[in-house]
């Protein structure tokens, strides 16, 4: 395959994965748009909560899983970029739930009257963020893209948790949270360099191959000890979501310092979006699709073919190449065939 054909299927596929990924996209619109109207006086006096309900609004419209639920059939898989994220039954489902608690916990909000109009447009900015990084954990497909929608989750939430001003359990709830958050962070990255490391991928379809080669190998004794740690370091950062033992501790301290609304939003949000990473990863490295499973088998017999190009003309080289005595004339009709050098006397 050349470079150009690889250039044209990343823009096909790039451009089939933007029709799945357009509630994605409308929360991120969203949070620009907050952004930037917060510059003009028309955008202040609409108010953050204005845009940020409309965004959530288009967002469900956009992920439709009223039409998953009325149909009843399956989504059929569809890789997005590259492989980086996929579209299913699952995805359609968690996205619906995500957006719908999201329009929930806006309304809610702007009831109860926790953010000022002066900390608003942070307040829902910083929501919509967090639900974005949760709507990627529900479609992550990759080791990569998990860690990024972890932290695309975690790091907006550890400022909402401290969001009440003049309240020291607030500033401790958010100290916590960030600190704990931060080091399960590195310990799940680094479990994630483990397993793509023996693995080589970090596609979980793909690790799951790597997988049952290993442990149908005769190497597996090496990297059994390898691979047990990067899944353990994994597992860690998976139970930090899930406030699962004996990762739990910050969870008492948070609930206890952060308002009741951020408390909702992570308990209900926060814990789905945690849920729906931890089926996504089982799944993930126990299953390999038939999808995956043919495109391996082409790659391979690819390579395979590649491998025996070169032996296959090193075995014809001297076929068709004749021999080196032959090609060169003999020295005798070398010396013949060479000009004598004539010397004339000079004339004075």
């Amino acid at each position: 395959m050349s470079y150009q054909q690889l250039i044209e299927n990343l823009f096909s596929d790039t451009a089939m994965s933007v029709k799945f990924f357009l509630p994605e996209l409308t929360l991120c619109c969203t949070i620009l748009l907050m952004l930037l109207a917060r510059l003009f006086r028309w955008g202040r006096a609409l108010g953050s909560f204005v845009f940020a309900t409309a965004g959530a609004i288009v967002a469900l419209y956009y992920a439709a899983p009223w039409l998953l639920l009325e149909s009843g059939d399956m989504v059929q898989r569809t890789e997005l970029f590259t492989g980086m994220l996929v579209y299913d039954s699952f995805t359609v489902f968690f996205r619906g739930l995500l957006l719908f608690f999201l329009i929930l916990f806006c309304v809610l909000s702007q009831l109860t009257g926790i953010p000022d109009k002066e900390d608003s447009g942070d307040y829902y900015t910083l929501v919509l963020g967090s639900v974005l990084g949760m709507m990627l954990m529900v479609s992550a497909n990759h080791l990569l893209i998990i860690f990024l929608a972890v932290e695309m989750a975690s790091v907006p939430s550890y400022v909402l948790a401290g969001m009440l001003k003049g309240r020291r359990k607030a500033s401790e709830a958010a100290l916590k949270y960030s600190i704990y958050g931060a080091g399960t962070a590195g310990v799940m990255l680094y479990g994630i360099s483990l397993v793509a490391g023996i693995t080589g991928s970090a596609h979980l379809p793909t690790v799951a191959v790597r997988l049952s080669e290993l442990l149908s190998g005769p190497a597996m004794g090496s990297a059994a000890i390898v691979l047990a740690l990067g899944s353990l370091m994994i597992a860690v950062g998976l139970a930090f979501k899930l406030s699962a033992v004996p990762f739990h501790f910050w969870c008492p301290d948070v609930f206890e310092g952060a308002s009741a609304e951020v408390n909702a939003f992570l308990s209900v949000a926060s814990k789905a979006a945690a849920l729906a990473l931890l089926v996504r990863v089982a799944i993930g490295v126990g299953y390999v699709p038939e999808a995956t499973q043919q495109r391996l088998a082409q790659a391979s017999a690819v390579a395979e073919e590649l491998a025996e190009r070169p032996a296959a003309l090193m075995d014809a080289a001297p076929m068709n190449a004749a021999p080196m005595e032959q090609a060169m004339p003999p020295a005798d009709a070398l010396e013949s065939a060479a000009p004598t050098a004539v010397t004339e006397p000079t004339a004075i």
